[in-house]
């Protein structure tokens, strides 16, 4: 179950629309999440916070694409993304909402095994 705020039926944000759209779409598919606060504007954390955390994505004046409307992660780093940088900004929620995707499904395999 989704720790989520579930706020993109209520929450509005002119400037961070990329992150509500990935919020909402971890809530539609039952991916647990935590939507909260940052800065100005929003982090998404999965699966939760604390030591469990795999990534966070974050909209806010200042993260790398933030001016474009697009999202900073920390964690589910390709390994040329890896060489770079400890982030990667400029992506969508699209292609965020992949990365945690594939990591869910994965890691809900290995539990069943």
């Amino acid at each position: 179950m989704s720790k989520s705020l579930s706020s993109w039926n209520y929450i509005t944000n002119d400037k961070y629309t990329e992150i509500l759209k990935l919020d909402k779409m971890l809530t539609e598919s039952k991916i647990p999440h935590t939507l909260m606060k940052h800065m100005d504007g929003w982090q998404v954390i999965y699966p939760e916070d604390g030591a469990r955390r795999v990534i966070d994505a974050v909209e806010f004046d200042g993260s790398y694409g933030s001016n474009e409307d697009l999202l900073e992660i920390m964690g589910l780093l390709t390994p040329e993304e890896q060489e770079a940088d400890t982030v990667c900004g400029y992506l969508t929620a699209e292609d965020v909402f992949k990365r945690i995707e594939r990591h869910h499904l994965s890691s809900n395999e290995v539990r069943q095994e």
